[in-house]
């Protein structure tokens, strides 16, 4: 029989995806966790746990199994019963309401935000993009169709959007401002008058404003959740969304794009024709999950997301107050929503850290404690912490985290950072 060294195969592997692989979420998680030694201490976070859903949930997917509503291919824009649910569940909120036909089901919501970017983008366009936002994957798949262009926060203002950096990189060629709110990793919600201030300046520019609200069921702190669909009387808005935050089901990996429409503009130019086209040719969510969907977003109990926010709130004043003793990172907000703290690593504080890359491989190595570095989502030197724990584990992974800086710290030299009562 022949050997391999005798044919001329005429196939191999592509690189096309090279670049935005190396640097997913995806990537570094499992990189990080390959670096902890399964033989010590229990390896923080624990891998592939979530929280619990909600039975509801639960019982509407299996009764959508054992019944066979979800066996069969759903429509590429989604099954009707579900995208009704979706515009009837989102205009609770709204003064104008949604109708099935503005919503389209997606493969959760980095589906959405890629289909976004397919429907809109032209020749020469660029958009506005969050630094810190997007992990670097979608990222990278926006680069392929459009320039990106950053804008920046205020951290004195509770990272609210900076619009005159809005508006230093806006030209003739930028159409949309992406926006996340609640935001991650920053852990801020934005207030009305702030959503209003972006909607205005938006109208000003000629650009539509896209937000993702994946985390929108999991605001504990003073600003409720405002959608921005609500503006949409001002400016074109499309909303993206899904169950994977609120539910805590990310293997599900359903979610939506919802068009809200400023006096037939997205009609008119086209953008509901094309994101019907690109779901024809794209991946749909399991249809067993849409056939669900009714009955999640309906008949979830309020006090299933009260109990749910209860507990992060719990969990990042625990958090946000461990970091008061570890000098080298400065958290310049506590968190009011989502599941992480986000923190800035004092560089020359440490002896033998060079970047935020170092700094969680080191702890990953040294102490089986992961932490994403904030190059992941596109600003360097940074880390954002899980705290989605019970507090008898986030006090170990403190703990841990407070003894990795003291080992690697400049002795007596550690510079204390003061920034709203946290250092």
């Amino acid at each position: 029989m022949a050997t391999d060294r005798n044919v001329h195969w005429q196939f191999s592997g592509s690189d096309a995806a090279k670049a935005a692989s190396a640097a997913s979420l995806g990537t570094y998680t499992s990189k990080l966790f390959a670096l902890c030694n399964p033989n010590g201490k229990p390896i923080l976070p624990p891998r592939g746990e979530t929280a619990e859903t909600s039975h509801t949930a639960e019982k509407a997917v299996v009764k959508a199994v054992l019944c066979g509503t979800g066996n069969a291919y759903a429509p590429s824009i989604g099954l009707p019963a579900a995208k009704c649910a979706v515009a009837d569940y989102l205009s609770r909120d709204l003064p104008t309401k949604l109708s099935a036909g503005d919503v389209f089901m997606t493969v959760g919501c980095k589906q959405a935000i890629e289909l976004a970017v397919d429907i809109l983008a032209k020749p020469n366009a660029n958009v506005l993009l969050p630094k810190p936002g997007f992990p670097w994957d979608v990222v990278h798949s926006i680069y392929q169709n459009l320039e990106v262009r950053n804008y920046e926060f205020l951290r004195e203002k509770d990272y609210e959007i900076d619009l005159d950096s809005v508006r230093a990189v806006v030209d003739e060629n930028t159409f949309a401002i992406f926006i996340i709110n609640p935001h991650n990793p920053n852990g801020n919600t934005y207030s009305g008058d702030h959503l209003e201030q972006i909607a205005l300046l938006a109208r000003e520019l000629g650009i539509m404003v896209v937000s993702d609200e994946v985390f929108r069921w999991t605001v504990f702190g003073s600003n409720h959740f405002v959608p921005m669909g609500k503006f949409s009387s001002i400016v074109p808005v499309i909303t993206l969304g899904s169950i994977s935050k609120g539910w805590t089901v990310p293997g599900w990996r359903t979610g939506w794009v919802a068009l809200h429409d400023l006096d037939g503009v997205f009609k008119s130019k086209n953008v509901l024709d094309a994101a019907k086209q690109f779901l024809e040719i794209d991946s749909k969510p399991a249809t067993v999950i849409q056939a669900a969907i009714p009955t999640i977003l309906n008949d979830t109990p309020k006090e299933f997301f009260d109990k749910r926010q209860s507990f992060l709130k719990d969990k990042a004043d625990f958090a946000y107050s461990k970091l008061k003793g570890i000098p080298s990172l400065t958290c310049y907000m506590k968190p009011e929503a989502c599941t992480f703290l986000w923190t800035e690593l004092n560089l020359s504080s440490f002896v033998d850290i060079k970047d935020d890359e170092d700094f969680c491989e080191k702890l990953a190595t040294e102490e089986n404690l992961v932490l994403l570095p904030g190059i992941a989502f596109s600003l360097s030197n940074w880390a954002r912490h899980s705290i989605d724990m019970d507090t008898p584990t986030l006090e170990d992974a403190f703990g841990r985290l407070k003894s990795f800086c003291d080992r690697h710290s400049i002795l007596g030299e550690a510079p204390l950072k003061d920034v709203n009562g946290v250092n």
